[in-house]
């Protein structure tokens, strides 16, 4: 099993795909990346993932999809440094978090994309459904550097991500929303840096995309 090779399928622009990036360089693993075959949610594609998402990842047998889900997958194979969590109470926690990253924040971000170089005004109330989301994050976060606590986990992985989806919508449409208390914690990560900068270049090439000529 341990020769196995990991496959990611994945795109240079979901935020998924970074989280998943994100959460196998914490693991230490390595794995190979391609492109989903005739592209994103394609026919071709979904020959192999029938959902047509990404991130999904090919395990020999096993195709896991749901980032997510993946993370625990590899946990419990024994895979990599564990991210979910030791016991049951910080597991608990982890998922949590990772939920309220997933389902709440990223949703409030996303739908801001459409703003992206249209010139329209931010609505005030979608700038303060993602503040309040924020700080329901901050008060759930213990000591540490990381929402995990000392070291990073399942939820830093999302955060990460996401983090820098919000550093982009900030530049762009001037948000002046409060970077993640955790960003400087994961830049200095050795192993996250050129999953980071990646990231964040893909994100500026598509603000830059969607900004008008001028």
């Amino acid at each position: 099993m341990a020769a196995t090779e990991l496959l990611l399928y994945a795109t240079p622009i979901s935020v998924y795909s970074c989280k998943l990036r994100i959460a196998l360089a914490l693991k230490g693993l390595e794995w190979r990346e391609l492109p989903p075959p005739g592209g994103y949610c394609s026919a071709e594609y979904k020959a192999i993932v029938p959902q047509g998402t990404v991130p999904a990842l090919r395990y020999g047998d096993a195709l896991v999809v749901e980032s997510d889900t993946i993370i625990e997958y590899l946990d419990d194979l024994g895979l990599g440094i564990p991210l979910v969590g030791t016991d049951p109470a910080s597991r608990a926690r982890n998922r949590a978090l990772s939920r309220l990253i997933d389902l709440r924040i990223e949703p409030a971000l996303r739908a801001l994309f459409p703003l992206v170089g249209s010139g329209a005004v931010v609505p005030a109330a979608a700038r303060d459904t993602i503040l309040r989301h924020l700080e329901t994050l901050q008060k759930l976060t213990g000591p540490g550097p990381f929402l995990s606590g000392n070291t990073s986990g399942l939820p830093d992985c999302g955060l990460c991500a996401v983090g820098l989806v919000q550093e982009s919508l900030n530049e762009a449409l001037q948000l002046g929303l409060p970077d993640p208390h955790c960003a400087q914690a994961y830049e200095a990560l050795p192993a996250l840096a050129p999953h980071i900068q990646t990231y964040r270049r893909a994100l500026q090439d598509w603000v830059r995309s969607k900004e008008s000529p001028r």
